[in-house]
This record gives C-alpha cells, structure tokens and sequence, in this order.
C-alpha cells in the first residue's frame, strides 16, 4: 500500500483527480498497489491569516529556520498512524506500506515514516523539508534509532526551479537526514 499526501490546502479526492490519473498510479493499482489519499484536517493556517485551510501542519513562516509548530505536526501524525494501523489491521504488513507526499504532504510523511511505530518500506518527500527545530530530529538522537533494523528508506526529489519550497530547504533536510544511522536517504 502506498499512503500519498497533498500539498497545502489541497485535499485527498482532488489530490487523487491529479495523481491517480498518472500512468505510474495507475500501474500500481493494476499490480494490486492500494493507494489511499487521506485529507489533512482542517485548522487555523497561520500563513493564511488564521483561514481555516486542510493543511497537514500550521506554520508560523514558510522558512525552515521558523519555529515548528510541533502540536500541529503530532495531530497529523496521529492522524496518519491510525491510517497506517488500520492497513496492518487489514492485512497489510508494515514492510509493504510506503508514506509520502509532495511539499507539504512529504513534510508529514517524514514526519510520520519517523516516529512510527511501524517498520515501514519507505517514505517519500517531493519539494519538501522540515523544519530546523523538528522535534523528530531529538528522537533521531536515541539510541534505539541506531539499532533499527531494517533501516527506514527515505526518499527526496526537488524540482531545481522550485521558487516557493527552495531546492536547499529540501538539500538540507535531506543531508541532517542522511547522517542519522538507521535511515538510507537518496
């Protein structure tokens, strides 16, 4: 199973509309893939002047040196290991579900592929980052994560012209994530 998230004040079914119609969606679907395209609850979105917008996570400001809104990130974390505990539930093992998304949706998904409780095939992040202070990055620090076994495959791509998630903001997360052992990032 793959969960695939959307971007900023983008939602499941629309995301889907774009992403299931490309060919390599639906070739997963077709070699028996379950694709699921969950919704981020919507909540106040401070860089939308307190809007209400589906959004995975509040942000004070888009650069990554901006304080993590932490108790954001850990409802939508909730919210997607639940999604990832109702597909082992259903048959799925851990070791055959992949999490990501794109900007803010791969954010999320590293987020989530980080502090799981399951051992997960891998994430994916397109033109996404977290930020400088992410919570997740302390829990990087413990010991268990040097012991884990598999190590948790991570996944990023940016576009080299994206104007509005800077190509270094993804660079960045990329290399912090890289030198953690138990994790394969490429």
């Amino acid at each position: 199973a793959i969960v695939f998230l959307h971007g900023s004040g983008d939602n499941g079914p629309n995301f889907k509309r774009w992403i299931g119609s490309q060919a390599f969606v639906k070739k997963l679907a077709a070699e028996g893939v379950h694709v699921e395209f969950p919704t981020a609850v919507p909540i106040s979105y401070t860089l939308f002047r307190g809007r209400k917008e589906s959004v995975w996570f509040d942000r004070l400001e888009m650069d990554p040196s901006s304080p993590e809104q932490t108790a954001s990130v850990e409802q939508s974390v909730g919210q997607l290991e639940s999604l990832l505990d109702d597909l082992v539930a259903s048959g799925v093992l851990p070791s055959r579900i992949a999490i990501g998304g794109f900007s803010m949706g791969g954010g999320i998904a590293l987020q989530t592929a980080l502090r799981s409780k399951h051992a997960l095939a891998g994430v994916f992040a397109m033109s996404s980052y977290m930020c400088d202070d992410a919570a997740v990055y302390r829990l990087l620090e413990e010991p268990s994560w040097s012991a884990r076994s598999p190590p948790l495959r991570i996944w990023m791509a940016h576009g080299a012209n994206d104007d509005f998630v800077l190509p270094a903001w993804g660079q960045s997360t990329a290399k912090r994530l890289s030198a953690v052992r138990g994790l394969e990032v490429s």
